[in-house]
């Protein structure tokens, strides 16, 4: 009965985040950055052009560079060929490619049952971030380069094809460099730990180079070197960027893993190298760094901690490549190691994923045929408004007037860059009702503005004679006491 169990749970537990996957899919979208994405990916699908659309907003006054195109634009042509639908089932698609790497990942480090418990751990640590956004495909390439480069400290084999995949990044989420100062990250593992030839070492340090290198040749252009780093001046402002809540359950789930793999160290002091060492302290700083990073921490963390859950579960170490030198290329060789996933078990995932997928493919059309958290009931006035217009938007609602309403001028959105830092700093004046706030929104020329119902800023707004146009969503519409769209004049 042990035996059967123990043989049954890691699928039982791959396919209970499957399901949860599917179940969060096939809703209605209510990421409000989902929005924003579409509207770019449709303009620069007319623009035939992977350059920042001409306009974005008339108070977005600063250049940026797209760091997401591919991504945005597979999911405009999905939302025109299928709508909304197409969407939760595009987004279901992804995120269970998420889960499945991970997965079979860390397979490649231990049996079966660690690597599920592992795969739920690193589900909690991105449950925050894993909605249908760019930053899916970062989870599922950042934990294919850790693997590679864990597995490159086991052979010595130059990964070249490591390169080409950051280039590849750099054109879906900007966190591709993350990905490559992991290689970074790994080279000066290498050099501490002084088990690799020089040769060899210097041939990983060209490839960490050329990982970076690499992106400068992006059609995009230069700016996407510096654009990941952009966000830095306004992060302040951004609740995902500010310090992480350490009891939040992502952050649990994160600070677990480190913890798991640290006290099995001590215990065993085994599978202890430099690289390791380096990965298991940057997973603590992506912990504490910010809510945003959580999820990078569980994902680098998912092959040490497998490895670490390997010996918990089974009392061993577990079983790897052979290790003996190649005296033709002074490498240790590597034959498939007996605890990667068989072919029976990758089909099997692969299957049941694409069932997940078919099942969210069925219920789409009548649970996510809709938008989620929008003032849907409002369109009508806002379609009045001469294009144009202002709006003094409430932050989540930004990307969706971007999308829904491209003819009126959103005072700020989810994209964030193309705005100065004080623009968003007299936003955040303005929302926080600090001394001076009014003057935030008297100077933006906006004739309406479109707020969360019970926020301090509406109720100011009020209290200075701006007018109800109408409410839905929890949101309200206001109009400027002189401005036509009130029904006044004066």
């Amino acid at each position: 009965m042990g035996d059967r169990l123990l043989r049954w749970m890691p699928p039982a537990l791959v396919l209970v985040l499957f399901g949860w996957v599917a179940a969060r899919a096939a809703r209605p979208i209510s990421d409000p950055d989902d929005w924003w994405h579409l509207r770019l990916g449709n303009d620069l699908i007319s623009q035939h052009s992977l350059a920042a659309p001409a306009h974005w907003s008339a108070y977005a006054t600063l250049t940026w560079v797209p760091t997401e195109p591919l991504p945005e634009i597979a999911a405009a042509y999905v939302d025109r060929w299928w709508g909304l639908p197409g969407l939760a089932v595009l987004y279901a698609a992804s995120a269970l490619v998420v889960v499945l790497t991970v997965y079979l990942t860390s397979r490649r480090f231990a049996s079966a049952l660690p690597a599920a418990v592992t795969t739920v751990l690193v589900v909690l640590t991105t449950s925050a971030s894993l909605s249908a956004r760019p930053q899916l495909v970062s989870f599922v390439l950042l934990s294919v380069v850790v693997t590679a480069w864990l597995r490159t400290e086991q052979d010595h084999r130059v990964r070249w094809w490591l390169a080409p995949v950051v280039w590849v990044w750099s054109l879906c989420h900007g966190f591709w460099f993350i990905g490559a100062g992991y290689g970074v990250l790994f080279v000066a593992g290498f050099a501490l730990g002084r088990r690799m030839p020089r040769p060899v070492l210097l041939r990983q340090a060209a490839l960490a180079v050329a990982s970076v290198a690499v992106v400068g040749l992006s059609p995009v252009g230069l700016g996407v070197l510096e654009a990941p780093f952009a966000v830095n001046s306004t992060a302040q402002y951004l609740q995902e960027w500010q310090r992480t809540d350490l009891t939040s359950p992502s952050a649990l789930g994160a600070i677990a893993m480190v913890l798991v793999v640290a006290g099995t160290w001590l215990a065993s002091r085994r599978d202890v190298t430099w690289p390791r060492v380096l990965v298991l302290a940057s997973a603590a700083l992506w912990t504490w760094y910010a809510g945003r990073t959580v999820a990078v921490a569980g994902v680098v963390m998912a092959p040490l901690c497998a490895v670490a859950l390997e010996r918990l579960v089974h009392g061993r170490e577990p079983q790897r490549t052979d290790q003996r030198t190649d005296q033709r290329t002074d490498r240790p060789t590597d034959r498939p190691a007996a605890e990667h996933a068989t072919r029976v078990e990758v089909v099997g995932l692969a299957v049941a994923a694409a069932l997940a997928t078919a099942l969210v493919a069925v219920l789409a059309p009548t649970t996510s045929d809709r938008s989620g958290d929008v003032p849907l009931a409002l369109d009508p006035q806002l379609d009045r408004l001469p294009a144009g217009s202002g709006v003094f938007n409430d932050y989540a609602l930004g990307g969706w007037i971007r999308w829904r309403h491209p003819d009126l001028e959103q005072y700020i959105d989810g994209l964030i860059t193309p705005y100065s830092v004080s623009h968003v700093r007299g936003f955040a004046l303005a929302t926080s009702m600090a001394p001076g706030w009014y003057r935030v929104v008297r100077d933006s020329g906006a004739p309406v503005a479109l707020l969360a119902q019970d926020s301090a800023l509406a109720t100011g707004l009020t209290g200075r004679g701006w007018v109800t146009l109408g409410s839905d969503a929890g949101y309200v519409l206001l109009a400027r006491p002189g401005n036509p769209a009130d029904g006044t004049t004066g």
